[in-house]
């Protein structure tokens, strides 16, 4: 996935200052398995400017930082998953909730 977000560099200051884009507020779902739960699960996930997107880990392999909208809901602060080497993104729910 690309990341469409873009850093403005102000040159007086020289400081950085992330933007948002439309995509990055967009809401999406992913789907990947979760060794914590030991299945397949699906959230509903966003990008706010906190979360990294796509990566690459210090050991190499791919990983997906994201906002989980949900959990943030119910726990009324903002809470971050990490999908990593393999996942699904749809901007549908799929129907293994």
């Amino acid at each position: 996935m690309i990341n469409l977000s873009y850093i403005i560099l102000d040159m007086f200051n020289l400081k950085k200052e992330k933007v948002m884009t439309d995509i990055d507020k967009s809401i999406f779902y992913i789907r990947y398995y979760a060794s914590k739960h030991g299945e397949l699960i699906e959230r509903k996930g966003q990008l706010d400017g906190v979360a990294k997107g796509e990566f690459v880990a210090k050991k190499g392999h791919k990983c997906f930082n994201y906002l989980d909208v949900w959990q943030t809901e119910k726990f009324g602060s903002p809470q971050y998953r990490t999908a990593s080497v393999k996942w699904e993104m749809s901007d549908l729910p799929s129907r293994i909730n």
